[in-house]
This record gives C-alpha cells, structure tokens and sequence, in this order.
C-alpha cells in the first residue's frame, strides 16, 4: 500500500489526471500489478535510477506486461537509457516518459535532483576511497584504522567516520563471539562505489585532459605500455577482455603534467579523448602488484567507468568485467 501511494503521488504532480489503481501482487514473483487508465503495467519502485541499474530491470522484465520504473530520483543518462530499452518511468519531479497503447506521455523538466539518504553523508570523495580497498579485499575491515587510512590516502579521522557509518547504515555487522566486522550487502555498495567514483573521486584527482599526438593514437597499446601509467576505463577493458574498441581512454599516473607531455608524447586538449587521474590509492598486497602488471587498474575503476558512461557497449562489457572480476569477490 505504501507503493501506491508512492506512485499515486508521482501522479499528481503531472499536470493531467491519469488514473492509478493497484490489481494485485503476484504471490510467486512479488511483482506488483497495476493500472494506468485502464492499462496494466508491472510497476517497480526505487530511491534513485542510475545506468548501473538498468541491466537488472531488463533481467525482471515481464514480457506480458510494460514495466514502469518509478524512482524519487532518475540520472539524465539512465532515462536515456530507459527510453532506448521501451521501459517507462516517472519520478517524483513530474518527469515522465510513458509509451503505452493508449497513454502517451513525455515530461523533461529538467527539475531533479539526487536523493539523500540519512547515510549520505559518509558516502564522500575520502569514504569512496576507504570502500574501493573494502570492496578489493573485504577482510581489510578488521585491519587498524590507521592501516585503512594509509592505503586509502585519507584521514585517520575519515576512516573512523566511515565504519561508524557503514555499521549504523547495516552495511557491516559484528560477529559478538569473535569481535570481527564483516561488510554484507557489498552490491548496494558496489552501486554507491560507482556513483562516488565518477562524480567525487576522479574529479579530484583529475590532472587534465589529452589528445594522442598524430603518431600515437593507433600504436595506444604497445606506445604506452610503460612503468608508471595503469590504463581504466574503456582500453582497459579492452585489454582485459578484447571485447571493446576504446573511443574515450582513461589512465592513471603519478607523472607531472609536463612529464605525461614529455615522456608519453601526449598533447593537453580541453576537448581531448584522454582524462588522466593521479592514484587516489596504495598497492596493499602483492597480488595487486600482479594485476597492475597488465598496465590497468583494478578492475573495480574499470567497471564504475564503463557503467557510468552509459553507452551501450560499454555496459556489455561490464557485464563481463563484473562475472569474471568482481561477482567472484561479493
């Protein structure tokens, strides 16, 4: 009942009356049926919509019925997305995009904002640092503090904050028999990494944008395979999985800007086709040196960057990424 009246708010904030009645929940799958003018469609709901989730909606998706996602919040990119895959939304800004037989609706205001939690404030650029090493290696979360500080380049303070926070939020418990932690619903904060990568911690490690000069841009694999420059994002995945030809290229290295200009021949370009980042984290263990000796990052980086991007292909290969690099960890 509470999702109808949820839905029925989201509703009312169009500026013509559609008429919502709930049928019924299906008591094999959960799925919850409802009416638009007389139209059923298999309604989910959720805080926020980023592209990340759109893979799983597809996965539910009815084939006797349309879906309608309603979401207090929608990314721009992720109603790209949905619309490119027929699926129907509203959020609770009067944004809405529905297509069905006799219901047409298409409202952009261009209002919305990000919901936020009571927890989102732990949810930060040094909280993303601290859960990109929990994430790695979820037994870190009984090390010392000032382990974790170190190793996440961040504050002693930070780190207190942040486990505080995780445990408050139930993403970690305690085991009383042996006062250990462990981190549970790790893919909710698989989600919360790729938000908090993109849009907190690459900004703030960004050292500026590039173009390949005209002798490097098809020889990328061979030209810059060199100690000191990790490869993310798109050719990283391509590297990793052969499955993608790079557009945008991503890497991370602690050279100076005049450095990355004099040593890997690469052009600053405001418009260019190469972000480069610094390294917002240390090599903790040795099997991390081995993965970083294929010249890509973690493949945690890779992952939050092909999903956040939205495109198509890259979502595909994601996939691959997540089935062969980070499901086996969660």
């Amino acid at each position: 009942m509470l999702d109808f009246l949820f839905i029925q708010e989201f509703f009312e904030t169009l500026n013509f009356e559609v008429e919502v009645l709930w049928q019924k929940n299906e008591e094999e799958t959960g799925d919850r049926i409802y009416s638009l003018n007389n139209e059923a469609v298999f309604v989910e709901t959720k805080n926020e919509v980023r592209p990340q989730n759109i893979s799983n909606f597809e996965k539910h998706r009815r084939q006797a019925l349309p879906l309608l996602i309603a979401s207090k919040y929608i990314t721009p990119k992720a109603k790209q997305l949905l619309k490119e895959k027929g699926i129907n939304y509203i959020d609770s800004f009067g944004n809405a995009y529905i297509d069905l037989k006799h219901l047409k609706i298409y409202v952009e205001q261009g209002n919305a904002k990000p919901y936020n939690s009571e927890y989102s404030n732990i949810f930060t650029q040094s909280g993303g640092q601290i859960l990109f090493n929990l994430l790695k290696n979820p037994e870190l979360i009984n090390e010392t503090q000032r382990h974790l500080a170190h190793i996440s380049d961040v504050s002693l303070g930070s780190v207190s904050k942040f486990l505080k926070g995780l445990f408050d939020a139930g993403y970690s418990v305690k085991w009383n028999n042996q006062q250990k932690y462990q981190l549970v619903n790790k893919e909710a904060l698989l989600e919360k990494w790729i938000v908090i990568l993109n849009e907190k911690i690459l900004p703030a490690h960004k050292i500026g944008t590039f173009t390949f000069s005209k002798t490097n841009r098809d020889n990328w694999k061979n030209q810059l395979m060199i100690p000191n420059v990790l490869w993310s994002g798109e050719p990283a995945a391509a590297l990793l999985t052969e499955y993608l030809n790079p557009e945008k290229f991503s890497m991370f290295t602690p050279l100076s800007k005049q450095n990355i200009i004099k040593d890997l021949k690469l052009l600053p370009d405001p418009h260019g086709e190469i972000s480069i980042y610094r390294p917002f984290w240390l090599e903790s263990n040795p099997i991390e040196r081995v993965l970083s000796s294929n010249y890509t990052v973690n493949p945690l980086i890779i992952y939050a960057q092909l999903i956040y991007s939205g495109n198509s292909r890259n979502l595909e290969t994601a996939q691959i990424l997540y089935n062969e690099h980070i499901q086996p960890n969660l």
